[in-house]
């Protein structure tokens, strides 16, 4: 009897599993959409222009003007590079959401701080807004490659 018990679990177990959604396969469409964002936020932008909420000093404002049409920004799915006049760097980031045109995204600094920012695609540029401060504003950046 003992026997017939764990069989029938096993097989109904094995049955469950076999009828779940495969590994690395997305699970509903919040994800698919999520994962939709990721991959075409991937790829090598520009940036076309930044207001920061709060006014710049000079010196920052300068270097900011420094950055539009040549500062780029490389997203590879894990990591987003930027170099540009006097800046270059690296972070690790993460798409939190996707929702047709819609994103959001989350960079971490190198001490781990978390940045958090949502754009929308239009054609071959991405508005964004970044969220947390001191890097709020708003601006759009346009896909090179």
């Amino acid at each position: 009897m003992m026997f017939r018990l764990t069989t029938f679990v096993l097989a109904a177990g094995l049955t469950v599993l076999a009828c779940g959604p495969s590994r690395g396969q997305p699970r509903d469409a919040t994800e698919l959409a999520r994962r939709e964002a990721d991959r075409r936020l991937i790829g090598a932008w520009v940036l076309v222009s930044y207001q920061p909420e709060t006014p710049l000093e000079p010196m920052f404002a300068g270097l900011l003007a420094a950055q539009m049409g040549t500062l780029i920004a490389q997203f590879d799915g894990q990591q987003m590079s930027v170099t540009g006049t006097g800046v270059s760097t690296t972070r690790r980031y993460r798409v939190t959401q996707g929702s047709g045109e819609r994103i959001a995204v989350v960079s971490y600094d190198e001490s781990g701080i978390p940045y958090d920012a949502v754009g929308e695609f239009r054609g071959n540029e991405l508005w964004f807004a970044s969220l947390t401060m001191p890097w709020k504003g708003r601006g759009v950046l346009r896909r090179i490659r």
